[in-house]
C-alpha cells in the first residue's frame, strides 16, 4: 500500500502541469520554424527561452517561464548562431505566443535561413618562406570555393600557427582578416604570417624538486625535448604528462623559457610540486552477482618514494566472506582474503624501461573448489610511445586445491594436470596495448587495443606446456553530448603443446559476470560438470566475448545503459577443435540488458540486469528449452556427457567500474 501511494503521489503531483501568471506565463511548448540548413535541437540548446524539460515522459519536469526580454535577445543569437556557420542573410520573424489554458502558452520562432557564402579569394602572405611549416600544415580548413564558416576560418589561422610552432618559429605569428560581402555571398580571406627567427630546445630546468632528484625527472621529459632538435611548442605537453606519469607530483608544469638569441635555443622550465609519498586507504567492500555474493575489508598503503629514486612499495590486503551463489542457498561459502605486496623501479635501463615485482598470497573460493594460491611476477614494462606499452613478465602461479566439489577417485576435471591437487602455471608473458581513451574511468571517445600472448612450461614434474592468446579492442564514440556508444570485443585461445589431457583449471576459461557476458552469473558460461548433485563451471579452451553498449546521461552523476553481450566457451578438449569451436557463431549465446550507473571517485557504481535471448522457436519447443545450453563436461575419463544443462535466463549484478 505505502509503494501503490508514493507512486500515486509522484503521478499525481508530477503530472500536473503547473500554472504561471498572466504577466509570467508558463511555457508549456516551444517551436523553432525554418531551421533546416542547422541542427535545430542545438540551437534550441544555445536560447534563453526553453519549453519543458522532462524525464521519464511527464514524471519529473523542469518548467520555464515566458520572459519577453530573453525571447527579443533570442532572435539575436539565433542570426549570430547563423552567421557563425556562413549564413548572413538569415532573419527571423515576430514570436508567436499563444495561449494553451490559464497561466500557459506555445511560443514559435521562425526562421528566414538565406544563402550560405562561399570563399572567393584566400590569400596567404609569408608562409612561403617557410616551407617546413608549410610541408606541416597539411591541407587547410578553409578553400577557395568552400563554404565560409567563423569555426573553419579561426581553425585555419590555427593550423598554420601550429605548424610554424612545431617547426621551430616560436616567436611566429599569423593575423587574419575576412572581407564580407553578404549580397554577392561570397567573403576574401588574408593571413598574414611573420615566422621571425627559427630556434632548437635548449637545456631543460627542473624547478620544485625536495626528494625527487632533478635527473630523473630530466631524464623523463628529454624522451620528448630534445636538446638540439628543433623547437616544436606540442612536445611541451607530452613532457608534461610525461613528468606527472611519475606518479609522485601533485603538479607539473613545462615551460619555454627565454630565447637564447645567440645560440638560437630556447630553454625548457619544468616546475613541479611533490605530494605526500605515503598514502594509507581502507574501506569496506561488497560484490553482488548471480553466482556469487562477497563481502570483505580492504586496506591498502602505498610509498611513492620507497628508499628514494622514486621507488613505488604498495601493500594490499583484504578479507571478508563469500557465499556461492549467494547468503540465502548457501551451496559454498567460507573466508576469503588476499595480501600482495608491488614494488616498482621506473627507469632501469633508460628512461624507457622499468622493473616491477609482485607476490601474492590468496585464500579464495570457487563454484568447484577452494583454494589457496601463492603467484609470483617479475616484468619488465617498456613505453613505446605516448599510449604504447610493452610489458614482458615472468609468472609463477601455484594453487593448492581444496574442498573440492565431487569426490577425487574419479578424477574430477579440475585435477586435470593437477598432481596432488597442487595446479602449477608457470609462463612467460607479453601484453602490448595502445591507449587512446580519452579518460580510462569515464570514457567517452577513443581505441583502446590489447594482445597478451602467453607461453607455458613445466617446472620440475609440474605445470603444463601451452600458448594463450588474448587480444582485445574497445571503441567508444561519442553522439552528442549525452550519449556515448560503447563497443568490446575479445578472444582467447589456449592452445597444448605436446600435452594430453585437459590444462588445469586454474589457467581455462570462463565467461559470465559483472565485467563478461552479463546474461550469466560469474564464471556460469563455461562447460559444466555435474558433481554431487549441482552443476559446476569447468573451464574451456576458447573464448568469444562482445558488446554493444549505448550509455545516456541522464543527470551530472547519473548514467543510464542499454546493452547487447554476446559469448561463448568452448569445450576444454587437447585437440585443436576445442578452441576452435568458439568461432562457431551459431552457439554464441545472446543477453539483452539495462543498466544505471552513479558515478563516485572511485569509479561508477554499477547494477546491470540482463536477459539471455531464445535462439531455438521451433513449434512445440519448451520455453526454458528455447535458450540454449552450455557445454557438459564428463565427470570422470571416458564416462558419458551429462544431460543438456540451461542456467536461469535473467541476471543481476553490482559492480564498481564499467564493464569495460
Amino acid at each position: 500500500m505505502r509503494r501503490a501511494a508514493l507512486l500515486a503521489f509522484i503521478v499525481l503531483t508530477g503530472c500536473r502541469t503547473p500554472r504561471g501568471t498572466v504577466e509570467e506565463p508558463v511555457i508549456t511548448r516551444f517551436d523553432l520554424r525554418g531551421a533546416t540548413h542547422v541542427d535545430a535541437s542545438e540551437l534550441k540548446e544555445k536560447l534563453a527561452t526553453h519549453g519543458p524539460d522532462c524525464f521519464l515522459g511527464f514524471l519529473a519536469c523542469d518548467w520555464f517561464r515566458l520572459d519577453p526580454d530573453a525571447l527579443g535577445a533570442d532572435k539575436r543569437r539565433i542570426e549570430a548562431y547563423y552567421r557563425a556557420r556562413g549564413f548572413y542573410r538569415t532573419s527571423t520573424t515576430a514570436a508567436e505566443v499563444t495561449p494553451d489554458g490559464e497561466g500557459r502558452v506555445h511560443v514559435a520562432l521562425g526562421v528566414k535561413e538565406g544563402p550560405r557564402i562561399t570563399v572567393r579569394r584566400l590569400e596567404i602572405t609569408g608562409f612561403d618562406e617557410v616551407p617546413e611549416a608549410r610541408s606541416h600544415a597539411g591541407t587547410l580548413k578553409l578553400a577557395v570555393g568552400h563554404a565560409f564558416t567563423e569555426a573553419a576560418y579561426d581553425a585555419t589561422r590555427a593550423q598554420l600557427l601550429t605548424a610554424l610552432l612545431a617547426t621551430g618559429w616560436a616567436n611566429a605569428t599569423v593575423t587574419q582578416s575576412a572581407q564580407v560581402l553578404p549580397d554577392e555571398g561570397v567573403v576574401d580571406v588574408r593571413f598574414a604570417v611573420e615566422a621571425g627567427a627559427r630556434y632548437r630546445f635548449g637545456r631543460v630546468f627542473v624547478a620544485g624538486t625536495a626528494e625527487v632528484p632533478r635527473q630523473k625527472v630530466i631524464l623523463r621529459a628529454t624522451r620528448e625535448v630534445k636538446s638540439g632538435h628543433w623547437f616544436d611548442e606540442g612536445r611541451l605537453d607530452r613532457a608534461q604528462a610525461r613528468v606527472f606519469d611519475l606518479g609522485v607530483f601533485a603538479g607539473v608544469r613545462v615551460t619555454r623559457g627565454a630565447p637564447d638569441l645567440e645560440r638560437g635555443t630556447i630553454p625548457v622550465v619544468v616546475a613541479v610540486r611533490e605530494a605526500p609519498f605515503h598514502t594509507l586507504k581502507l574501506g569496506p567492500g561488497l560484490g553482488f552477482q548471480a553466482a556469487r555474493w562477497e563481502t570483505q575489508g580492504l586496506a591498502s598503503w602505498t610509498h611513492r618514494n620507497w628508499l628514494g629514486g622514486i621507488r613505488r612499495l604498495q601493500l594490499d590486503a583484504r578479507a571478508g566472506y563469500a557465499w556461492i551463489p549467494d547468503p540465502f542457498i548457501r551451496d559454498r561459502e567460507g573466508v576469503v582474503g588476499q595480501v600482495s605486496a608491488e614494488f616498482s623501479q621506473p627507469s632501469v635501463l633508460g628512461d624507457a624501461v622499468d622493473f616491477s615485482a609482485r607476490v601474492e598470497l590468496e585464500k579464495s573460493l570457487e563454484q568447484a573448489y577452494g583454494f589457496y594460491s601463492e603467484r609470483l611476477r617479475l616484468g619488465t614494462p617498456l613505453r613505446l610511445g605516448p599510449g604504447w606499452t610493452l610489458t614482458p613478465t615472468y609468472n609463477l602461479e601455484v594453487y593448492q586445491l581444496r574442498d573440492l566439489v565431487g569426490t577425487p577417485s574419479v578424477t574430477l576435471p579440475q585435477l586435470q594436470n593437477c598432481p596432488g591437487q597442487i595446479c602449477l602455471l608457470s609462463y612467460l608473458e607479453q601484453r602490448l596495448a595502445w591507449d587512446g581513451r580519452d579518460d580510462p574511468l569515464n570514457t567517452r571517445r577513443g581505441l583502446y587495443a590489447s594482445l597478451s600472448v602467453q607461453e607455458g612450461f613445466n617446472v620440475a614434474s609440474y605445470g603444463y606446456r601451452f600458448l594463450r592468446f588474448l587480444p582485445e579492442v574497445r571503441w567508444f564514440l561519442p553522439l552528442g553530448r549525452a550519449t556515448v556508444l560503447a563497443t568490446r570485443a575479445r578472444l582467447g585461445a589456449l592452445v597444448p603443446v605436446g600435452e594430453k589431457g585437459r590444462a588445469p583449471v586454474v589457467a581455462l576459461f570462463t565467461a559470465g559476470g559483472a565485467l563478461s557476458m552479463r546474461g550469466y552469473g560469474s564464471g556460469r558460461l563455461s562447460p559444466m560438470s555435474l558433481q554431487e548433485g549441482r552443476w559446476v563451471p569447468t573451464g574451456g579452451n576458447g573464448l568469444l566475448e562482445g558488446s554493444l553498449e549505448l550509455r545516456q546521461a541522464l543527470s551530472p552523476s547519473l548514467t543510464g545503459a542499454l546493452f547487447l553481450d554476446g559469448g561463448n566457451v568452448s569445450s576444454a578438449s587437447g585437440s585443436p577443435s576445442g578452441y576452435q569451436e568458439v568461432l562457431d557463431p551459431t552457439r554464441l549465446q545472446l543477453a539483452l540488458g539495462i543498466g544505471l550507473r552513479y558515478r563516485t571517485l572511485f569509479g561508477p557504481l554499477r547494477i546491470d540486469l540482463a536477459g539471455r535471448l531464445p535462439t531455438d522457436w521451433s513449434a512445440g519447443v519448451p520455453f526454458a528449452h528455447r535458450f540454449p545450453p552450455v557445454p557438459t563436461t564428463p565427470p570422470a575419463a571416458g564416462a558419458p556427457a551429462g544431460p543438456d544443462h540451461r542456467e536461469p535466463i535473467a541476471a543481476i549484478h553490482i559492480s564498481l567500474g564499467e564493464a569495460f
